[in-house]
């Protein structure tokens, strides 16, 4: 088994088993010193789900250190012959081990999670040939991949909203304080308060939605 972290769309065991059938042991832990950021455009974005390439609501959500932060995350066990799916599924990212804590602050096995790339690292790193790359990105998006000026692109971030909501109030507070967009200044908490279109109908009488949690941030 090789131990995973998972902090968006894997919040969701059900989208986790999509690629990994024989997960186990799947839970809520805290990794210390990361917080989300909306930097990288999702390449299945456009060529899975029809968002035009020139759009700033383009982005999937990464991880990047940040001092005196604790995001909530899932971890997971995951077979090893199933872990290249995985890998394929996150493929633009940087893969690093992290140690994770339970809820109750019993450290865990130490994980694998992803975290920020440049698109020389990813180029150097994951695409042998131009012609892999032109394969994996090029013939769908001619553009930087990793960016601080995108926005979340909004059907992935209303999943991660409910992955993260079917948890409980304290890891959706979570989630939207410890995420930020591109720019690295603005928590999706505050991004929601100006774009609550975004915010599912079934959230938005949650206390991380409602006015006096939004005030003051």
């Amino acid at each position: 088994m090789i131990s995973v972290v998972g902090f968006g769309s894997l919040l969701s065991e059900r989208s986790a088993r999509d690629t990994v059938p024989g997960l186990q042991n799947y839970r809520l832990v805290r990794v210390d010193g990361y917080r989300r950021i909306f930097n990288k455009v999702g390449i299945l974005f456009i060529a899975g789900h029809g968002q035009a390439p020139e759009s700033l609501e383009v982005s999937s959500c990464s991880t990047e250190p940040s001092e005196g932060v604790s995001i909530i995350v899932a971890q997971f066990d995951c077979p090893v012959d199933q872990f290249g799916e995985l890998y394929e599924r996150e493929h633009r990212y940087r893969w690093i081990q992290v140690e994770a804590r339970g809820l109750d602050g019993v450290i865990q096995e130490p994980a694998r999670m992803c975290t920020g790339y440049t698109d020389l690292e990813y180029r150097l790193n994951k695409c042998v040939t131009d012609e892999e790359y032109h394969d994996r990105v090029g013939r769908h998006y001619s553009g930087r991949i990793w960016r601080d000026d995108i926005l979340p692109f909004p059907r992935y971030l209303k999943f991660c909203l409910v992955s993260a909501a079917f948890h409980g109030d304290a890891v959706l507070e979570n989630f939207v304080d410890t995420s930020f967009l591109a720019d690295g200044e603005t928590s999706i908490r505050k991004y929601l308060v100006e774009r609550s279109d975004l915010i599912p109908s079934s959230l938005r009488e949650r206390p991380a939605f409602t006015q006096g949690s939004q005030s003051g941030n």
